[in-house]
């Protein structure tokens, strides 16, 4: 057998790495495949995820379904004493019936979600934090929560 004919079998064999081709910034990642490399837009954003979730009996509260959703997200809640003192009640509220079963639905909808109308969701991308703001038209006037006026 030629030289060349082993070469080019053996070419055509071995395993193809990744290499860089000038067009259009694409790179083979097989012998037929080529692929822009970039981040897909959940990797860019962690909070755009689709997710679907189904929180078990153990999960009684909107407080732990926020936690539960943020385990693996990269985020997590913001310390309540730097939060909006109206945070705690609803993080307290039960969790709904109908929300023991989100999706499939972005990461970021179900948080809004969870929370309901009256919240004002607020991502700190810089610390990785999620707190919610209680919004205006919905707080008591003159009412002190926690000693807080």
């Amino acid at each position: 057998m030629p030289k060349f004919f082993i070469t080019a079998i053996l070419f055509l064999l071995l395993p193809t790495t990744t290499v860089a081709n000038n067009n259009n910034d694409k790179v083979s990642v097989g012998r037929y495949t080529l692929v822009t490399p970039s981040a897909t837009p959940e990797q860019s954003s962690p909070l755009s995820v689709v997710i679907n979730i189904s929180f078990g009996t153990n999960i009684t509260n909107v407080g732990e379904a926020l936690q539960h959703l943020l385990i693996r997200s990269g985020y997590r809640l913001a310390d309540l004493d730097a939060a909006d003192p109206y945070l705690p009640i609803l993080f307290s509220r039960p969790l709904p019936q109908v929300h023991r079963h989100l999706g499939p639905i972005t990461l970021h909808d179900a948080l809004i979600t969870l929370a309901g109308p009256a919240w004002y969701l607020s991502v700190d991308p810089v610390n990785r934090l999620i707190s919610y703001e209680l919004l205006d038209k919905f707080r008591p006037a003159d009412v002190s929560v926690n000693g807080k006026s």
